[in-house]
């Protein structure tokens, strides 16, 4: 099964990025970048966002942003 977190967080860190370089680039807080990367969604703060937090983020890191929404 994919998983959404794992994928994320694998490819940050084969880039060697921070969440904090991520959240500098891409202008995503840090805690929602976890949140993302622990599949902690009731720490998001609506769906809305959360699809577009998963949509930058994946994108930022050179994968596909459809598939993670």
């Amino acid at each position: 099964m994919f998983e959404i977190g794992a994928s994320l967080r694998e490819a940050r860190t084969k880039r060697g990025l921070t969440a904090e370089d991520v959240q500098k680039a891409i202008r995503i807080r840090d805690r929602y970048l976890y949140a993302l990367e622990e599949e902690d969604w009731e720490l998001l703060p609506g769906d809305a966002y959360t699809k577009g937090f998963l949509r930058a983020y994946a994108d930022f890191l050179g994968l596909d942003g459809t598939l993670y929404v």
